[in-house]
C-alpha cells in the first residue's frame, strides 16, 4: 500500500506491505469558512452587544504565539461599531512569553494597529506591582492576575479553542491563566503537567485543567464577556461562541471535539505522525503530535513523528535542562521542578511504554538527548518491528499536530 506524506514541505512516499492493516486518519473539516455576517448575527444574538457602547472597555487578546484570528475579529468589530477604535483599551495576554515587539503587535492587530497603538498594553508576568491578589488556588498558594481586569466596567476576551496536549484545550480560562497571571502561579500550574493525566481533550480528571479552574473561580466574572473561536488546521473559522467565560468555552469545546477528535476502535502497533509547516520547525514543537496520538499505540509499539525540525531544538533551555536530567527518576538531578521540565518528563515517561521515534534532519545525538529515538528510515524501522507480528497494524495520522486519536 502506497502512502503519501509531507516531510520538509515536500512529498514523501512510503510503500507499506499489503499484508499489513493500514488505516489513515485526518481532521474532520471542509472548505467552508464563516464570515462577517455570521459574526455579527452571533454577536447580536448573544444579548451582550451593549458592552461595546461603554467608554470603559478593555479588550484582552492573545499574543503572536497563538493563531487566533484577532486581527480579523477586530476588523469585523470596528466595521460593526466604528466608534470602538477610539474608545477601547487593549491588553495582550502574554503569559511567560517575551513581550511582543512592534512587528508582532502589527500581526496581532492588523490594519487597526496604527489607530490603537497608544492604548495597547502587554502583560508582564514578572511585574507583581501590576497585579492583584485574587485568592488562593486549590493547593493554598496565592494567585495574582493583571489588575487591569478590575479597572474597567466591561472586559471582552478574544480567544480560540483547539486541543492542548496538557491543558486539554486552549482558550477560555487560559486568557487569564497563564495569559494574565504572575510567573509563580503559571509555574505551579505548568509543573502539574508532569502527570500524563494531563492530556489533550481531557478537562475532567486533568490536574492542570482543574487547577486552572480553581484559580479563575476566585474572582467575580460578571463583567467578562468573551468570544471563543473554533478554526480548522487551515485557519478557516468554523464557529463563534459568545457568552460568559465558562459557557462560551464549554460550547466551543463541544464543537472542537467534533472536529479535532477522531475515534478509533482499538490500538495500533505503530503510528506514523505527520507534522505540517510551520509546526515542523523544531523538536520542541514536534511533541504535540506525539501527545495527541500516543494513546493510540499499544504497549511496546512505536510512534514515529515525521518532522524535519530544520530549525533545530527550538528551546535552548529545554536542551540544557536535558543535560542535567535523571532519566531513571525522570526529574532534574537537583530534584527541583523547573519551569518547562514537563516537556522532558512527558517524553521520557511515554518512551518507557512505547518507542517515541523522531524522523528529522537533526543529528542522532541531539534527538536522543531529549528522549526521542532517531529514525532515519521509517520503512526499515516498521519492517523490523513487524517481524514478530502476524497482523501488523499501522495508523497514519495526517497533520498529527491538529488531529487527536481517541479510543
Amino acid at each position: 500500500m502506497q502512502i503519501e506524506l509531507t516531510y520538509n514541505n515536500e512529498p514523501m512516499n512510503l510503500n507499506l506491505p499489503d499484508r499489513w492493516t493500514v488505516d489513515c486518519f485526518r481532521q474532520k473539516t471542509d472548505d467552508s469558512a464563516l464570515g462577517y455576517d455570521h459574526f455579527v448575527e452571533s454577536l447580536e444574538k448573544s444579548g451582550n452587544s451593549e458592552i461595546f457602547n461603554t467608554d470603559s472597555l478593555l479588550i484582552v487578546v492573545n499574543d503572536a504565539h497563538r493563531s487566533t484570528p484577532t486581527a480579523q475579529v477586530l476588523e469585523w468589530l470596528t466595521k460593526w461599531k466604528p466608534s470602538l477604535v477610539g474608545s477601547a483599551d487593549f491588553l495582550i495576554a502574554c503569559g511567560t512569553h517575551k513581550l511582543p515587539d512592534e512587528s508582532e503587535k502589527r500581526k496581532i492587530f492588523g490594519a487597526l494597529f496604527d489607530s490603537v497603538s497608544s492604548r495597547i498594553t502587554s502583560h508582564d508576568c514578572h511585574k507583581k506591582e501590576e497585579m492583584k491578589l485574587i485568592g488562593q488556588d486549590s493547593n493554598g498558594h496565592d494567585c495574582f492576575v493583571n489588575k487591569k481586569l478590575f479597572e474597567y466596567k466591561h472586559i471582552f476576551l478574544i480567544n480560540s479553542i483547539e486541543p492542548h496536549y496538557f491543558a486539554g484545550y486552549t482558550g477560555g480560562r487560559k486568557s487569564i491563566v497563564p495569559g494574565l497571571a504572575d510567573f509563580e502561579t503559571i509555574e505551579r500550574n505548568h509543573n502539574l503537567a508532569n502527570s500524563l493525566e494531563c492530556m489533550p481533550l481531557r478537562l475532567q480528571g486533568n490536574p492542570m485543567a482543574e487547577h486552572l479552574e480553581s484559580i479563575v473561580a476566585n474572582f467575580n466574572q460578571d463583567n467578562i464577556f468573551t468570544l471563543q473561536i473554533v478554526y480548522d488546521n487551515k485557519k478557516r473559522i468554523k464557529n463563534f461562541f459568545f457568552g460568559s467565560l465558562k459557557d462560551a468555552f464549554q460550547a466551543g469545546v463541544t464543537h472542537a471535539d467534533e472536529m479535532y477528535a477522531v475515534s478509533i476502535a482499538g490500538k495500533y502497533d505503530a503510528a506514523i505522525l505527520e507534522i505540517l509547516p510551520p509546526l515542523d520547525a523544531n523538536i520542541y514543537q514536534a511533541q504535540k503530535a506525539l501527545e495527541n496520538n500516543q494513546i493510540a499505540v499499544a504497549d511496546n509499539g512505536v510512534a514515529i513523528i515525521l518532522s524535519a525540525c530544520a530549525d533545530g531544538i527550538g528551546s535552548e533551555f529545554f536542551f540544557k535542562l536535558a543535560e542535567s536530567w535523571d532519566a531513571e527518576l525522570n526529574r532534574p538531578k537537583d530534584g527541583k521542578l523547573h519551569f518547562g521540565s514537563h516537556k522532558l518528563a512527558r517524553v521520557n515517561q511515554i518512551g518507557k511504554r512505547i518507542t517515541a521515534g523522531l524522523c528529522s534532519l537533526q543529528p542522532d545525538e541531539i534527538v536522543s538527548k531529549v528522549f526521542y529515538k532517531p529514525i532515519k528510515n521509517i520503512q526499515n524501522c516498521l519492517e523490523e518491528k513487524a517481524k514478530e507480528k502476524n497482523n501488523y497494524r499501522v495508523a497514519v495520522v495526517y497533520d498529527a499536530a491538529h488531529t487527536v486519536l481517541t479510543i
